[in-house]
């Protein structure tokens, strides 16, 4: 499906499907039943990143007012210097007409997929969680559940870039930028299995005390952690019950 035509805002341009730069990938990537990106890039950050800005377009709403995302993009020599970060995501767009779409996890978390094949192994993605949206991750992290057992780790894990999940908070006084977790993808299968344990183990632990937290951070993040338990217990062949102790 070709994606409509857009008009031209100051310092950006739209990306077609056969440009040579890694992010035409995202142009037009099925992320719904009927329902596509479209994708702009704008100037070059003084990191050398390229910013990078998506829009929903489907066949009963046509294209969103405003992007679903705005996100930087960068390349390297090294895997760490492939990254891609989220830097704002808004899931209530306003679409033509004055109204606005809320926009459904499944189409979130394909959103998500859709970014996280641009990391290559060793690579990294970056998603805030600083915007209300959020706010579940947010309220999460901060009774100390582990990353990866948060709605927005879970994605990320869902994306291939969760072999390691770490919470990269403000720091030095809030210079740093939105809260956002880090998400990485498995340099070989050998880093998949040694992380993937080390995963498990952690989200073992939580299921354990995790019933003494606030109902609703139970009930968005245990579910999230006993699945991706059960995804690790059959890619690495963990047999049921505890973890077996390292010898």
């Amino acid at each position: 499906m070709t994606p409509t035509s857009t008009a031209l805002t100051a310092g950006w341009r739209p990306v077609t499907s056969d440009a040579e730069h890694p992010i035409a990938a995202l142009q037009g990537a099925a992320v719904g039943q009927g329902v596509w990106l479209e994708v702009e890039i704008g100037s070059q950050s003084r990191s050398g990143a390229t910013h990078i800005r998506a829009y929903l377009v489907s066949d009963e709403l046509g294209r969103t007012l405003e992007p679903v995302l705005h996100a930087l993009h960068h390349s390297g020599a090294l895997p760490l210097q492939h990254w891609i970060e989220v830097t704002d995501y808004l899931d209530r767009p306003t679409v033509a007409g004055g109204g606005f779409v809320e926009i459904p996890e499944g189409i979130e978390l394909r959103i998500v997929q859709a970014v996280g094949a641009l990391v290559p192994p060793g690579g990294q993605l970056m998603l805030e969680y600083d915007s209300p949206s959020r706010s579940v991750t947010a309220s999460a992290l901060a009774a100390g559940v582990p990353p990866a057992a948060t709605p927005l780790g879970g994605m990320m894990f869902a994306a291939g870039c969760g072999v390691v999940v770490r919470d990269h908070g403000r720091a030095a006084g809030g210079r740093s930028g939105r809260r956002k977790l880090r998400g990485f993808r498995a340099n070989d299968a050998e880093h998949e299995r040694v992380r993937g344990m080390e995963m498990f183990a952690e989200l073992e632990a939580f299921m354990g005390w995790s019933k003494d937290l606030d109902w609703l951070v139970q009930s968005q993040t245990r579910p999230i952690a006993e699945a991706t338990i059960t995804t690790l217990r059959g890619r690495f062949q963990v047999p049921d019950g505890p973890m077996p102790l390292a010898e």
